[in-house]
């Protein structure tokens, strides 16, 4: 039987990873008996000259796959991007598509098109890439693509994108919900259903939402996403109340108190394991 494991949004600058983390990650991988991993998206936000040295690191280890992210997007030209996306990955007798997907502002409908847009110049990050299409357009092809492969190979179950394909998983936090509008589309569900896929796994939206089967599709979804969200981070506060005297539930806020504390830095050490541990996919193929 062979261990395939998946994890997303580890965003290894954003989260300043050290040797420590790596050694750390390495180690996990081979106490879980990994035998192949895969990364859904947002290594790092500079491909070239972080995520591939650290791709590399991991490789002297167990095979890795991936595909990108946003995230992952900054750096890269609009030729890069789509020589990385579709893939299919054979691991023993289980195959799996990678593919980046994208996002048509569907799951914000509060807003129009341009007010969308408006606010994703204003406050995304995805302002940063230059994709020389819109986002509407970006979502379209991707979609024929997919319906053309899952219609070449109909044997395909199993997929993993980046984007969020159900609304089930969208932000639910009145200040956040804007954000819904970027982070994918319900139209990659009605595919999947349509094509009678089995198994996904996504990211990108930062919560764990574990495994959950909807319209017969098995979704998986576990990114570790920033320090600021993580539980031990979360924990720990909870723990120490005196560090967060306002009571605030400002994730930014309540990690840049604590995250300079000698007390802080000994529990996250011993805790790293566990963050990781809860941020993984383990499919038995």
């Amino acid at each position: 039987m062979t261990k395939l494991a998946f994890m997303s949004d580890l965003h290894i600058d954003l989260n300043a990873f050290t040797d420590f983390e790596i050694k750390t990650l390495i180690n996990l991988l081979k106490e879980e008996k990994i035998d192949h991993l895969h990364i859904a998206g947002d290594i790092s936000n500079h491909y070239h000259t972080i995520s591939l040295p650290f791709l590399e690191t991991l490789q002297k280890h167990l095979p890795v796959t991936y595909h990108l992210g946003n995230h992952d997007m900054l750096d890269l030209t609009e030729t890069e991007i789509s020589d990385l996306d579709f893939k299919i990955h054979k691991i023993e007798d289980t195959s799996f598509l990678a593919f980046h997907g994208w996002y048509d502002y569907s799951f914000y409908p509060q807003k129009t098109k341009t007010q969308n847009l408006a606010f994703k110049e204003r406050f995304w990050f995805d302002r940063r890439l230059n994709r020389g299409q819109s986002d509407q357009s970006i979502l379209e092809n991707t979609l024929d693509q997919l319906d053309h492969i899952l219609t070449q190979e109909p044997t395909l179950k199993f997929l993993t994108l980046h984007f969020v394909p159900h609304q089930n998983f969208l932000m639910t936090h009145p200040t956040f919900r804007p954000f819904n509008a970027f982070l994918g589309s319900q139209r990659f569900h009605d595919l999947f259903v349509r094509h009678q896929v089995s198994d996904v796994v996504f990211g990108h939206a930062h919560r764990s939402y574990g495994t959950q089967t909807i319209d017969g599709v098995r979704y998986h979804s576990r990114p570790l996403g920033y320090r600021r969200e993580w539980d031990l981070t979360i924990t720990y506060v909870n723990q120490h109340p005196q560090y967060n005297p306002t009571g605030t539930w400002n994730l930014s806020k309540r990690y840049n108190r604590i995250k300079h504390l000698p007390d802080f830095q000994t529990y996250y050490h011993q805790h790293l394991k566990a963050e990781f541990q809860k941020s993984l996919t383990i499919i038995n193929c």
